[in-house]
């Protein structure tokens, strides 16, 4: 008896004396690793945690240390493995959430990063640094409804960390312009089916758009539409350029060599006015002229922006050459549900003009109804949809979709 506790004796201090050494070992290769961090030498320190993780893989601090040496150097589907990996032990991990959310912004991710940083903010609230880098990213993308998350979210954060500057945050993001142009291109195909025995109407467009760093906006469009049998083609185009810190300038112009139905050509255009309340003020006149007719419409709109909504007031005044005056009233709301994603209805009533070739156009009271949206379902590709129900009077009723995918380059 005595020898079997002796024995066990031994075996116990061997056990604990590997375990200290181990333990010893452990400690000493991550110090190793955050030297060359230290150094700059995050090919070492890969080097030495990657051997260290093989006979230590449950080493939590040792592989998030990693994951972000892979990250630094741009080894991005590497790092997004390991934190993979962490979240899948903690996924209520805050650290975890916010490292990985700056690799994906790096890698161009940015909805995967804001998503992640929504999490964690949900998980740790008082974690503030989660709340500076959601809005950096958010004011960092072009997209002016970003910008206006960005500066709701601060709104929440300055009444929790009263003592972070977050204006100068906003404003140093706000002024970084983007360095080069940015393209998008899009192909949209729209369908109607008609009742009283009418038959569908159907388009297909295809259009390329640019912003400038000095956020000047133009796009060229090419439509092919079919309406009441008859197949018209237009050419299109706008520019829009800022006049002052808060106008700008819109302008836009469309021509078709065929106008059966569709205008020969239009030309539009349109003022605005920013607030900083989210306010934003739009007048605009548009002239187009038919094979037989002619039109000239006024409208003015007012849209508010809080938080991730917009709702916006328009008012429209159509005169048509042979066929009277029109007015009519559209009111459209909208939810922002990610930097880039969006989801839309709209109401609209009055009189308008279905321009159908002739001379005398009907004009008629009109009802719209309509869904809409933009969805990011790959970093650069988006899908955009509508669904609409129309009814002219009583000439017909129509009811429509169009979809389309949108590439951002």
């Amino acid at each position: 008896m005595i020898r079997q506790s002796s024995i066990f004796v031994v075996v116990a201090v061997i056990m604990l004396f590997t375990a200290n050494v181990m333990a010893e070992i452990g400690d000493s290769c991550f110090a190793d690793a955050n030297v060359a961090v230290n150094n700059k030498s995050f090919g070492q320190a890969e080097i030495i945690l990657l051997n260290h993780l093989q006979h230590e893989e449950k080493d939590t601090e040792a592989r998030f240390l990693l994951a972000r040496v892979l990250s630094w150097q741009q080894k991005w589907p590497e790092a997004l493995k390991q934190f993979d990996v962490l979240l899948e032990e903690q996924p209520n991990s805050a650290d975890f959430l916010l490292a990985r959310a700056n690799t994906f912004e790096w890698t161009g991710q940015r909805k995967q990063a804001l998503q992640d940083l929504e999490k964690a903010r949900e998980l740790a609230p008082d974690y503030s640094e989660l709340w500076q880098s959601e809005i950096t990213i958010l004011m960092r993308d072009s997209d002016m409804a970003s910008h206006r998350q960005a500066k709701a979210l601060a709104n929440e954060a300055r009444q929790q960390f009263p003592d972070i500057d977050w204006n100068s945050l906003l404003i140093a993001e706000d002024t970084e312009m983007i360095d080069n142009n940015k393209y998008t291109a899009e192909v949209l195909y729209g369908h109607d089916e008609l009742t009283n025995n009418r038959s569908p109407w159907e388009i297909v467009s295809a259009k390329l758009a640019m912003q400038t760093p000095a956020k000047h906006f133009a796009h060229v469009q090419l439509d092919s539409i079919e309406r009441f049998e008859l197949d018209d083609w237009q050419i299109g185009g706008s520019y829009a350029l800022p006049l002052a810190e808060s106008w700008s300038l819109y302008a836009g112009a469309t021509y078709s060599p065929t106008h059966k139905v569709i205008a020969n050509s239009m030309l539009q255009t349109r003022i605005s006015k920013s607030f900083p309340t989210g306010l934003n003020l739009h007048a605009g006149i548009s002239h187009a002229r038919y094979s037989d007719t002619s039109s000239q419409q006024l409208y003015l709109t007012g849209e508010y922006y809080w938080s991730e909504f917009r709702v916006s007031y328009t008012y429209r005044l159509i005169d048509v050459l042979n066929a009277g005056t029109g007015e009519n009233h559209n009111i459209q709301f909208n939810k922002f549900y990610s930097s880039v994603n969006m989801i839309g209805a709209s109401f609209a009533a009055g009189e308008d003009v279905e321009f159908d070739g002739s001379s005398d156009p009907p004009i008629s009271d009109v009802l719209t109804l309509s869904i809409f949206g933009r969805h990011m379902f790959q970093p650069q590709w988006s899908l955009i949809y509508s669904f609409t129900y129309h009814q002219q009077g009583d000439f017909y009723n129509r009811n429509g979709f169009v979809l389309g995918i949108k590439f951002d380059f």
